[in-house]
């Protein structure tokens, strides 16, 4: 055998060994690459997963949220920037008789009864406390609208100084009367008036 022959042999295996190696190195990353692929998916995967959980516990949050809401069956008007929203007992006839409605107008009154211990006479006094406030409602939040007409509270808007003296007052006073205003009317200045007088026998018998 001559040198060329030898040459010959020796570039054709190393022509086969090289195509060997390359095709075992090309083999190993093809299946490398699928195995990372499926990695990098079950992190998406995992990723998805973690928002679903986010997006079911605001969806819980939120079903809470709205079991917290109620639904008043008697509106009540939005209460002014300001303003506070106070509610304050009255008896049917005092109350304007079922006439009182949101937005109405009115002035208070309170009344209250005093006795003259040296004298021992009873005296009625009423004092006008508040003029031209606007109602919010009448009756409770669960009250149907034919039970809202026979209402035994009143919702006022008041400021906050208005409603500490109401407060007081219904704790000091007897009770109210509401006197309904014209929508037009927005006179003011009488805060304070104040008629007293005394209680006749007839009525003190009659209380008793």
């Amino acid at each position: 055998m001559n040198t060329k022959k030898v040459w010959m042999i020796s570039l054709i295996l190393g022509l086969m060994v090289a195509g060997i190696v390359y095709i075992s190195i090309f083999a190993k990353d093809n299946t490398t690459a699928p195995a990372s692929g499926s990695v990098s998916q079950e992190q998406d995967d995992k990723k998805d997963d973690v928002k679903s959980d986010e997006e079911i516990e605001k969806e819980k949050q939120t079903e809470k949220d709205k079991a917290l809401v109620r639904e008043f069956v008697n509106p009540i008007v939005d209460v002014s920037t300001g303003k506070r929203a106070i509610s304050i007992r009255v008896d049917l006839a005092p109350g304007v008789s079922g006439y009182t409605a949101p937005n109405s107008m009115v002035d208070v009154i309170a009344y209250e009864t005093t006795k003259d211990e040296a004298t021992k006479k009873e005296f009625k006094s009423a004092v006008l406390v508040l003029e031209n406030v606007k109602v919010l409602t009448s009756g409770k939040s669960s009250d149907p609208k034919e039970n809202a007409l026979n209402y035994e509270t009143v919702t006022l808007e008041v400021t906050v100084e208005e409603g500490v003296m109401l407060s007081l007052a219904s704790r000091d006073k007897d009770g109210f009367y509401l006197m309904l205003r014209n929508t037009e009317d927005t006179e003011k200045g009488k805060a304070g008036y104040k008629q007293t007088r005394e209680v006749i026998k007839e009525e003190a018998e009659e209380k008793k």
